[in-house]
C-alpha cells in the first residue's frame, strides 16, 4: 500500500524552496549590476576584482544549491519537516552572509561558509536518519524510533 504525502507536510520545505530561489535571484541579478559597476560584459567571467568576488560567490552558492535542494527535501519527508526547515533557514542564513562577505572580501567569506557546510552535514544527518529508519520499518519490520521510546519510556514523568 502507498503512503499519502499530507501536504502539511510538504508545506515547510515549499515555503524554504520558494525563499531558496528568490536568494538565488537576488544573488544573480546582484551579478548583473556589478557587470556594469565593473565593465564586465557577458559572457566574460574575469576582470576586476570586485565583479570576480561577487560572480565567484554566486557561482559557489549555485554549486552547492542540488545538495541543499536534495537534502532539505529528503530531511523533510523522511525525517520530519521542522527541524529541516530550521536548518534550512540556518543554511540560508549563512549563504547570505557567505555572499556578502564574499563580494565585500574573499578572507571573511570563512566562517559564513563553514557554517553553511555544518547546516548541510545537518541536513544530510537528518535525511540519512529518516531514510534508514523507513527502510529498517518498511523491509524488516524494525522501528528504532517505537523502540527507543519503548526502552525510555517507563523512565519519562507524564
Amino acid at each position: 500500500m502507498a503512503a499519502q504525502l499530507d501536504l502539511k507536510e510538504i508545506f515547510l520545505p515549499s515555503i524554504i524552496s520558494l525563499a531558496a530561489s528568490y536568494q538565488l535571484g537576488k544573488f544573480a541579478r546582484t551579478v548583473g549590476k556589478a557587470r556594469g559597476k565593473f565593465k564586465v560584459p557577458p559572457p566574460a567571467t574575469d576582470g576586476d576584482e570586485g565583479f570576480v568576488r561577487v560572480f565567484r560567490a554566486q557561482q559557489n552558492t549555485v554549486e552547492m544549491a542540488p545538495i541543499f535542494y536534495s537534502t532539505m527535501w529528503v530531511s523533510s519527508i523522511f525525517f520530519h519537516p521542522v527541524p529541516s526547515a530550521v536548518a534550512s533557514l540556518g543554511y540560508l542564513y549563512a549563504r547570505h552572509q557567505y555572499f556578502h562577505q564574499y563580494s565585500k572580501d574573499a578572507e571573511s567569506r570563512i566562517k559564513p561558509f563553514i557554517l553553511s557546510i555544518k547546516f548541510i552535514q545537518i541536513l544530510f544527518l537528518m535525511s540519512f536518519a529518516g531514510v534508514i529508519n523507513f527502510g529498517l520499518k518498511s523491509y524488516v519490520n524494525i522501528d528504532i524510533p517505537g523502540r527507543v521510546m519503548d526502552f525510555i519510556g517507563p523512565y519519562i514523568k507524564h
